[in-house]
């Protein structure tokens, strides 16, 4: 017997460049494939963990060193622990740049429907290979490659900064930032267990709106 999924709006404040965005979202779709009845429609929502950061990026160890101190080092090896568990080889030996995420973001929001797979492309590529993903000719192939036009990308820019705006009204400090349905928030990449009753909180939203 079959069970017809409810579909559940999930949107995701995250930086491309958090790993724990990336953990996150790899326990969300394993909390959804646990409860087996819902379906994520997912948006990605854009947040910069370094505002600041200059178009050029920085050093990686500079970068870490001024950001951690000597934590830095114990810090990646527990993030890099758990990625093993959601399958995430995560690679932070190989980068060698924290790059500026907007023009990232910029594509991520220009892609529409294709949003989701450029944004776990460019994760997968960033933690996991090393990949500076603010270059020039990254950015043109990801663009060529999901065939993402510049009056797109002209205009996602308008709703990157429209996110940036909302997470500040929000007073989102630390992502990501999951929403679930538009009703019930959660802050930082929790276990799949813990999603579970919000998803049968979803479902039984929707089962006691009225049907016009």
């Amino acid at each position: 017997m079959t069970t017809n999924k409810t579909p559940v709006r999930v949107d995701i404040f995250s930086d491309v460049i958090c790993p724990w965005c990336y953990i996150g979202w790899r326990r969300i779709s394993e909390a959804a494939d646990i409860h087996k009845n819902v379906i994520l429609n997912i948006k990605w929502r854009a947040f910069l963990l370094n505002p600041t950061m200059p178009e050029q990026g920085m050093d990686r160890q500079a970068y870490i060193q001024a950001k951690f101190g000597q934590a830095g080092t114990s810090f990646y090896e527990r993030i890099a622990n758990v990625g093993q568990q959601v399958g995430i080889n995560f690679n932070f030996a190989a980068i060698t740049r924290t790059p500026d995420s907007r023009p990232a973001h910029h594509l991520i929001k220009a892609a529409g429907n294709q949003s989701h797979q450029v944004k776990n492309k460019m994760m997968a590529d960033y933690f996991e290979h090393g990949i500076d993903i603010s270059q020039a000719d990254y950015l043109n192939t990801i663009a060529k490659t999901y065939q993402i036009s510049s009056d797109q990308l002209a205009f996602a820019k308008t709703k990157v900064e429209a996110d940036l705006e909302e997470a500040s009204m929000m007073d989102i400090h630390g992502v990501p930032y999951i929403i679930i349905d538009q009703n019930w928030a959660v802050s930082g990449a929790h276990p799949p267990q813990a999603f579970l009753p919000l998803f049968d909180a979803a479902i039984n939203a929707r089962a006691e709106q009225p049907v016009n």
